[in-house]
C-alpha cells in the first residue's frame, strides 16, 4: 500500500504560484513529482477560500470575523456562566469561606470547578484542601452546621430566627442550642428580616 504524503501550507501555496507562472497545471504536477488532480484540487480551495486556505491537519478553515466570532461567543458563554454562578451562589457569598466550598461542591458537575473558583473569589488549592479535608473534625462539624443553618435561613425567606432554626435542626440530627445557633448565624452575618407593617 502505498503511504500517502501530506504536504504543508507552504508547499501547496509554492506549487500554485509555480502553476500560474509556468502557465500549467500538468508540467508542474510532473516537475513537483505530485499528481495533477491534487494541484488542481489545490488551486480551486485557494480561489474559493482566499488566505485562510491550507490550515494544517485537524483545523478548520475559518475567517479571522470566524474566529473573532467564535472567540467572542466563548467569552459570552463564561459571563452567562458566571451570572448563573453567582446567582445561585449568592446566600453563600457574603458568608464563610467553606459555605462558598460547599457550594463548588455541590456544583461541580453543573459547572467548570476553576470557573467558580475564580468567579467566587477563592483559588482551587485552597479548595481541594478543604475538600480533601485538612480541617479538624470540629472545624467540619461547624462548617456544616453553619451550612445547615444558612440553607434553613434561606428556606424560610429569612424569617426564622435561632430559636426556629435550632428547632429545625433538631429534625436533622443536630442537638444545638438557640445561643450557639445564634452565635453561628452572626458568624455568617445573617439577621432576620423584619417587615414593618
Amino acid at each position: 500500500m502505498k503511504k500517502r504524503i501530506h504536504y504543508n501550507r507552504d508547499f501547496k501555496l509554492r506549487a500554485i504560484q509555480l502553476s500560474y507562472e509556468n502557465g500549467s497545471v500538468t508540467q508542474t504536477a510532473r516537475d513537483l513529482q505530485i499528481s495533477l488532480k491534487s494541484l488542481s484540487l489545490w488551486r480551486n480551495i485557494l480561489k474559493k477560500n482566499g488566505s485562510t486556505s491550507f490550515p494544517g491537519k485537524g483545523n478548520s478553515i475559518s475567517s479571522s470575523e470566524e474566529k473573532k466570532i467564535r472567540i467572542l461567543k466563548k467569552q459570552i458563554r463564561n459571563i452567562n456562566l458566571k451570572f448563573e454562578i453567582i446567582r445561585n451562589a449568592r446566600e453563600f457569598i457574603m458568608h464563610d469561606k467553606s459555605l462558598i466550598f460547599q457550594f463548588i461542591a455541590e456544583n461541580e458537575k453543573n459547572y467548570p470547578k476553576e470557573l467558580m473558583c475564580k468567579t467566587l473569589g477563592t483559588n482551587t488549592v485552597t479548595y481541594q484542601a478543604w475538600k480533601k479535608g485538612f480541617l479538624t473534625k470540629k472545624q467540619k462539624c461547624k462548617s456544616n452546621l453553619k451550612y445547615e443553618i444558612n440553607s434553613i435561613f434561606v428556606a424560610s425567606r429569612e424569617t426564622y430566627g435561632c430559636y426556629r432554626i435550632a428547632v429545625e435542626l433538631e429534625k436533622c440530627g443536630y442537638l444545638v442550642s438557640p445561643i450557639t445557633v445564634l452565635r453561628y448565624m452572626r458568624e455568617l452575618g445573617i439577621y432576620v428580616s423584619i417587615k414593618k407593617k
